[in-house]
């Protein structure tokens, strides 16, 4: 390594440890709610979370963003089908992680938004924007009512004609 690039990562205390991601079920067992998925910045969590566990850390990025994820009730997370009903909820703030530290994503009714059953729904607008961009393949052939929590089948043929024009 030439010592000049060498002097330079000591004089500015290079850091290259790396970062990492938890996702915690912060509800508890009695409350029945599975963490179906997850997603933070650049890190996708597509194992479900039982209430009251941790899912496995996953390196990340640093970063500062929302974490969003889909909650289901009363679901076995050792099923081979997937859950009847899906509930899209935000972190109620934005999360940081720095180099070389682990981001607990903490799921729960006072750390996310959106669990219409917990008086805290997201906008339409930020529903449609989860299940367009980053759980579309969950919500495919769905319209997903974020005042309801709720997901509508739609005609196989209106996405066809709606891309007519």
């Amino acid at each position: 390594m030439n010592n000049r690039v060498l002097m330079l990562c000591l004089l500015f205390a290079c850091n290259d440890d790396p970062a990492f991601a938890q996702v915690d079920n912060g509800y508890a067992t009695v409350d029945g709610v599975v963490v179906y998925k997850a997603w933070w910045s650049s890190t996708l969590f597509s194992n479900p979370v039982s209430p009251s566990t941790s899912s496995e850390q996953q390196r990340t990025v640093t970063n500062t963003d929302y974490a969003y994820a889909l909650i289901t009730r009363g679901w076995d997370p050792t099923s081979t089908t997937p859950p009847a009903s899906l509930v899209v909820v935000r972190s109620a703030s934005a999360l940081t992680v720095a180099r070389g530290d682990t981001l607990q994503i903490v799921v729960s009714p006072e750390t996310f938004r959106g669990d219409c059953g917990r008086a805290s729904v997201l906008t339409q607008e930020e529903t449609d924007f989860v299940t367009s961009r980053i759980f579309p393949g969950d919500f495919a052939g769905f319209r997903y009512d974020a005042s309801t929590c709720t997901l509508t089948a739609t005609p196989a043929d209106a996405a066809g004609e709606a891309g007519a024009d």
